[in-house]
Order: C-alpha cells, then structure tokens, then sequence
C-alpha cells in the first residue's frame, strides 16, 4: 500500500456514506491539484483510529470503497503507552512543532496557557489541526493525534491519568536527568509494568515561574532536562518528541 496516496476521513462520514463517497470541496481539491489524481485511479482511505481501505475515484467527485467498511485492507491497534506533549504557545514556529510532532509519532497534543507565554503567541487550532491532518497523510501514520484545546497550567497539572509517568522539561538545574535516561529509569523501577501515559511539559522562552514549577511537583511531575544548552520552546518540543518516540519504539 506504500505507492497509494493517502486521504484522511473522518469515521463519521465514512459510517454515514457507505461504499460511495461524496468527496467536499477541500477534499475534491486536494484529490485533484495536490495529488492530481483522476478518475479510474487507486488511492488509501484512512480513517484516524487505525483502519484502511482501498479506494478507487470514480470521477472527481465521489469515490468507492474497494472493501467493507467492516473489514479495513489494514487495522492496527492505538499505540501504547501514549505519548503526550504539553507544550505553551509560541509566536513563531507553532505550525511546523504540530507537523514534526505528527511525523514523529506524538499520540496528544495539549496546548498550554503560562504566565511567560508570547503575549503574541497564536492560538489557531483549526489551522493546526488540519496540519496535523495533512501530517498524517503524508507521513503514513493510522492514528491521527489528538489536538487538545489550550488550559492554563495551573488548571492542567493534575489532569494526565493517575497511571501517568509526567517529566517537566527544566533548565538551570544541576544534577538533573535527561529525558531518555529518566524513561529508562522509570521504566527499570517499575519492573516489567509499562505505564498507560507519558508526558513531557514544554514551557515557555523565559522558563517556568516558581509558582507554576511548584505546582507540578505537587502533581508529580519530574524535572527533567532536554540537553546541556538552553532550547527554544519550538526545538524543546521536537527534541522530547524524538526521545519519546525513541524509547517506545526500543519496547516493542
């Protein structure tokens, strides 16, 4: 299914529509200028929660299913455990921190409102989830990532579930231990119990208040650190992504 390209659809409409499928306007442009596909060719149809389908466009407007809706060409499971990242907005770089979390396999997206954040910081997740959206198209992922909407931190901190593992990206604090090294140990401590969540907090330029920082530890997060120098927010989030994704992939 490789040399398929990909067009995501929500489950909803693909329960609603059946084998054919009326394609909207977006979706009609992106079949036809982006992928210039025309009728009488193959394409995959995935749904975000782990299915595939074979399809086929019929004339530029609708397509058809190649298989039961019940019985996906591939169906995987959601991967465990899930990754989060809790990351505070930036004015700058927010577009390409969603695609490059996408591609590396974060699970949950949590925006996060702190007392340091940009006061021109953006907030547009419409715009970010469809690039998320497209993200998974392109990087060949089943489970679209979930794009949570902004809290503030102090209103965030106890949230992750109980069975959580949560480390809070720090900096200028001595004798702290990095993101993989921390992973490794957690998991180590807790014999062969793989937990159900993982989360790292990415703050923001000027760093966590006292308040804020305090706060977390009173939820149980663990300072952690991301590398020996000071990362912007933008590099911060894409570095915990990889050694998240990293040491999921060292489980399997």
């Amino acid at each position: 299914m490789a040399e398929l390209r990909r067009l995501l659809i929500a489950p909803q409409r693909l329960q609603s529509a059946g084998s054919v499928l009326l394609l909207n306007q977006q979706e009609r442009h992106y079949v036809r200028r982006v992928l210039r596909l025309r009728p009488g060719q193959d394409l995959a149809i995935v749904d975000g929660e782990g299915h595939l389908w074979k399809a086929q466009l019929l004339d530029g407007e609708q397509l058809t299913l190649q298989q039961p809706l019940a019985e996906p060409l591939q169906s995987v499971p959601s991967p465990t455990p899930m990754l989060g990242l809790a990351v505070v907005g930036v004015r700058r770089g927010m577009d390409d921190l969603m695609r490059m979390a996408c591609e590396l396999g974060i699970d949950r997206i949590q925006l996060l409102s702190s007392q340091w954040r940009t006061p021109q910081a953006e907030d547009r997740p419409d715009r970010w989830q469809t690039i998320l959206d497209e993200a998974v198209e392109q990087c060949e992922r089943l489970w679209r990532p979930q794009l949570l909407p902004t809290r503030e931190v102090f209103d965030w901190w106890d949230q992750p579930g109980s069975l959580a593992i949560k480390g809070l990206a720090t900096t200028r604090q001595d004798a702290l231990a990095g993101l993989d090294r921390w992973l490794h140990e957690t998991t180590h401590a807790s014999g062969s119990m793989v937990p159900a969540e993982v989360w790292v907090a990415i703050g923001p330029e000027a760093g966590w208040t006292d308040d804020e920082k305090n706060e977390a530890l009173r939820n149980g997060w663990v300072p952690i650190q991301l590398g020996r120098t000071i990362l912007r927010t933008s590099t911060a989030a894409v570095a915990a992504a990889t050694l998240l994704t990293n040491w999921r992939s060292a489980l399997e």
